[in-house]
Formats: structure tokens, C-alpha cells, sequence
């Protein structure tokens, strides 16, 4: 186990395979506790698309006594992690690990359990999409940018619902939450010397599964020009999406090259002098929010995304937002920054850090990191990384991704009444 200085840090794996990471930050009297278990919508089978949903509902919540401590909690499904956190005060830390560890136990699930989970999926696989996050993308372009993937559902396939038993549910949790195939990180007031005896206590005698091999969807290979998507939603605004092809920190060979798109992200639409929409023609009023997303923790491909909503009182059209946004991208291309421009886009990359800088962060960042094949380091690393930034970083990467075969453009209209 090594540890870190500022927030010593300590990693270490239980004989059933369990992987526990301990970070000690003093600031606050509480502690977050996040248990990722390495199985998501990727590894379902064909005909069960919907499994790691139904199942992730399965598993044991006491939400009267996650209350009674003063517990936070938040959960997560995502490609490849099925993600349950709690942040409490500290002196609920045993409570805390000893409701996770009841995730780990086999669910008392019965017929009548599982066709009520039945039933709210399929209800909300039909719903009409919550549209009002720029962060969010529709299933059908999610699947316009990466269509080696296959069809993308909110939830699950309705028709597969019909099918999933109680064994299904069962064995997913089996085979998906062992374990070996598990990782646990607690952040905050607490020492690595209050959490060994705890965990080896409450995760200790769970057994681990041998012969899970989950089923991996291919990586996708944008191919051609740019792919484009019109579609009429629940928005009250048109919305423009452009989505561009990028490694993620599973497999981008310099780890430099997302750093470079966090300061771009952070030029783009960070801060006062954020050029979106600070550079469009039509000023402040030409948009009503715009956010940039860079790649995280895929495990293959992952995206760099744009996302700008029209304002009100615009008269500017969305192609027209289109054309001006890809001319800044150009100009990332054509043009190196002065050093006033990539010291602001530096220094806003940092302090969407510094945002971020909360103890379910921490344990989220370091699991994440873990899950895809990454060292922890890297959560240390990273505002140092962002600090060594240059111009010709800039160039370099803007010129790589911001590429007509990696771009896929969604418009996104307000249905009509």
C-alpha cells in the first residue's frame, strides 16, 4: 500500500478479491463510502437488454435507516459499473459500510417484487425523455455516435422485460456483484486504521464467483463524414449537439490529449469570457445555456461533447450557431492561443476541479479509475497535467478530434403543439 502526502491515500484487495481504496481528507467530520461493482448496460445479452437495471433496483436498500443517520445516497448505472454511494457524518461510517454490504448479499427478491420492478421499467422506457440537461442525449444519438454499439435504450427493451425472471435477476447479482468483481473506496474524516477491522468484518466472508466473463460490445470507429440527426422532443428551446469521437482515459495513448480537451472544454463555456456564447455574432442573448463535456471513463470509446440551447429572444437560427461554433473550432485548429487565452482556459479547467473537489467526487473519480485498468495516482496527478498545458497541446489536439469522421450533430427542435 502506498500512500499519498496531501490525502494519504492507501489501496489494498481482501482474499475474496475485493478491491478497497481508503482516502483520508480531514476537512469535513464525514466520510462518503461508494461501492462499484464492474457490470453495466454493456454486458447485457442481446436479449436481455434492461438486466442491469432490474437488477440494480434488486439490490438491499434500508432508505429508513440510510435517514435515520443522515445518509446521502446516490446511485448509478452506467456502460460498464453498476455505483452506490453514501455520504454521512462520520460517526455513521459502520452503518454506512454495513448497509453496502448488504448490497453484496444475495436479494430476497420474489415474483411479486420483480413485477413491480418490471412494470416501473417498462414505464419508464415509454416516457417521454427529460429534456431539460444540456448534458443529456437522446438514446437514438447516443447511438448515431457510437452505432458499432448497437440500438440504445433509455432503460431496457420492453420486449425482453417480458421474458427476465427471478433467476435472471439472481444470477446477475451472482456473478456481477462478487467481489472479485467489486471495488470499494471510503473518503473522509476516517484512517485506514478504523477501516480495515470494519470492512474485513462486514465484506470479508463474501464469497467471490469464478467464471464471470461479461459480454463486451465492440469499440466503435467513426467512418465517413459527419453523421446528423433532426428530432422533435420535449424542449422548450431548439438545441443544438455537436459530439465528437475521442479515446477516453482507458485508451488515449498520452493521457495529455484529454487534459488539452479540458481546457478547451473549459474556453468553450467556462467563466466569464467563455466563447459560447461570448464569440457568437448575436452576443449573450444567442444562447440560453451552453455546456461542453469531455471524455471520462469509458472503457472504449468515449466523447467530446457541445451542447448549446438557443435563447429566447434570439433571432439567430440553430444552423447558423452550428456554423459559428465550427468556426471557433477552427480556429482551435488554424490558430495558437496567446498566452492570456490558455492561461484563462487553464485556470477554469482548475476550478471546475476545485468544484469538484467533494468527498463523493473523490470516491467517485478514484473508482471509476480503477474500474477501467487506471491507477488511482491519476486523481493526484491530473491539475498538474492541466497546469503543463500548451498552445501547441491545443493545436495538436484540436486538430486530431475535431474531425468531420469523428462529428455526429443532433438538432434537437421543440415538438410542435
Amino acid at each position: 500500500m502506498t500512500p499519498t502526502t496531501e490525502k494519504p491515500t492507501y489501496a489494498y484487495t481482501l482474499d475474496n478479491g475485493l478491491h478497497v481504496v481508503v482516502r483520508q481528507d480531514h476537512r469535513t467530520e464525514a466520510i462518503c463510502a461508494s461501492l462499484f461493482h464492474k457490470v453495466g448496460t454493456d454486458h447485457e445479452r442481446p436479449d436481455q437488454r434492461g438486466l442491469a437495471y432490474l437488477a440494480g433496483g434488486a439490490t438491499f436498500k434500508d432508505k429508513a435507516l440510510e435517514k435515520t443517520i443522515g445518509a446521502v445516497a446516490n446511485g448509478w448505472l452506467d456502460y460498464h459499473l453498476s455505483t452506490y454511494s453514501l455520504e454521512a457524518p462520520r460517526t455513521g461510517l459502520q452503518t454506512v459500510l454495513q448497509l453496502l454490504a448488504g448490497r453484496m448479499a444475495t436479494p430476497v427478491l420474489t415474483q411479486e417484487r420483480l413485477n413491480k420492478g418490471l412494470l416501473r421499467t417498462r414505464e419508464l422506457e415509454l416516457s417521454e425523455p427529460y429534456f431539460t440537461s444540456d448534458h443529456w442525449i437522446s438514446p437514438e444519438f447516443e447511438q448515431l455516435i457510437f452505432p458499432a454499439a448497437g440500438k440504445v435504450y433509455k432503460f431496457a427493451n420492453i420486449d425482453h422485460l417480458e421474458r427476465m425472471t427471478v433467476a435472471d435477476v439472481l444470477r446477475w447479482h451472482e456473478e456481477g456483484y462478487a467481489p472479485n468483481n467489486s471495488i470499494l473506496v471510503v473518503a473522509g474524516d476516517t484512517t485506514l486504521e478504523e477501516i480495515q477491522p470494519l470492512v474485513q468484518r462486514m465484506f470479508g466472508g463474501v464469497p467471490r464467483f469464478n467464471g464471470f466473463t461479461p459480454i463486451e460490445q465492440p469499440a466503435s470507429q467513426p467512418l465517413g463524414d459527419e453523421r446528423r440527426l433532426t428530432q422533435y422532443l420535449d424542449t422548450p428551446r431548439p438545441r443544438l449537439q455537436l459530439a465528437f469521437n475521442t479515446p477516453g482515459l482507458a485508451t488515449v495513448e498520452d493521457t495529455r490529449d484529454l487534459r488539452a480537451l479540458q481546457v478547451i472544454s473549459a474556453l468553450l463555456t467556462r467563466g466569464p469570457q467563455a466563447w459560447l456564447p461570448g464569440k457568437l455574432s448575436g452576443g449573450a442573448q444567442t444562447l440560453s445555456s451552453a455546456i461542453s463535456r469531455f471524455p471520462g471513463y469509458r472503457l472504449k470509446d468515449d466523447l467530446f461533447l457541445i451542447s448549446a440551447t438557443l435563447g429566447e429572444h434570439t433571432s439567430a437560427s440553430i444552423d447558423h450557431v452550428e456554423l459559428e461554433i465550427k468556426q471557433l473550432l477552427e480556429t482551435l485548429k488554424n490558430q495558437a492561443l496567446d498566452t492570456d487565452t490558455l492561461c484563462y482556459g487553464r485556470h477554469q479547467a482548475l476550478a471546475y476541479l476545485n468544484d469538484l473537489d467533494t468527498l463523493e467526487m473523490q470516491a467517485s473519480v478514484i473508482g471509476n479509475l480503477l474500474a477501467i485498468g487506471q491507477s488511482w495516482t491519476l486523481i493526484d496527478d491530473e491539475a498538474q497535467q492541466i497546469r503543463s498545458i500548451t498552445a501547441e497541446d491545443i493545436l495538436r489536439v484540436a486538430n486530431t478530434y475535431f474531425t468531420p469522421e469523428r462529428l455526429s450533430v443532433a438538432h434537437i427542435l421543440p415538438r410542435t403543439p
